[in-house]
């Protein structure tokens, strides 16, 4: 199964609770865009891949590591974790804290505060404070475009990088990319996401 680490990036590209009437980022990003992450490990730096089709209002999401890729339907609120090597599909309910408008199981929805307008990685981008699914304090800097540059979690004793974009393709995404294969055999999902 895919890695926490791996799937935790994706969760904090969009809105963790349900967002009020107030100042906040874009949900989604608002164009087909591809970027590259790295993430920081206690191994070391890996990459992955997430790409997002603005008008199906679905991400693909590309691990480190090779023949396994995972698609969330924002439309339908589905999850599909495929994987090459045994030919194989999960489907699952998406996860509440990735879906624009669900609880996440707080009583209390999200809240933003704009911090500063910076430049990361050559790309302009506001500074967004707020809080995980863990309560933690966590920076996001969102371009114009609603695409996640940074990810940094604020700790007692400083910053700690999450995720850091390194390749941003701004171009369309092609259906093919967020195909789940139908000769692929279907497998149970894991009890209680369904």
């Amino acid at each position: 199964m895919i890695g926490r680490r791996a799937l935790g990036l994706a969760a904090a590209m969009v809105p963790l609770r349900p967002l009020q009437a107030q100042e906040h980022p874009p949900p989604l990003p608002l164009r087909d865009v591809d970027v590259t992450y790295t993430i920081p490990t206690p191994r070391g730096a890996v990459r992955q891949r997430l790409r997002f089709s603005a008008a199906r209002s679905m991400m693909r999401i590309d691990p480190p590591g090779d023949g396994l890729y995972v698609v969330i339907d924002f439309g339908t609120g589905r999850m599909f974790t495929v994987r090459a090597a045994d030919r194989s599909v999960i489907e699952m309910a998406a996860p509440k804290t990735w879906m624009h408008g669900l609880d996440a199981g707080r009583s209390t929805p999200a809240r933003y505060t704009r911090r500063n307008a910076i430049v990361v990685s050559d790309v302009s981008c506001t500074e967004w404070q707020t809080t995980d699914s863990e309560g933690r304090d966590v920076r996001i800097c969102i371009d114009q475009d609603g695409v996640t540059i940074r990810v940094n979690l604020q700790t007692q004793t400083g910053e700690a990088t999450l995720a850091l974009a390194t390749e941003i393709r701004r171009e369309g995404q092609g259906m093919a990319l967020f195909a789940v294969p139908d000769s692929y055999r279907r497998l149970t999902s894991p009890a209680g996401t369904r």
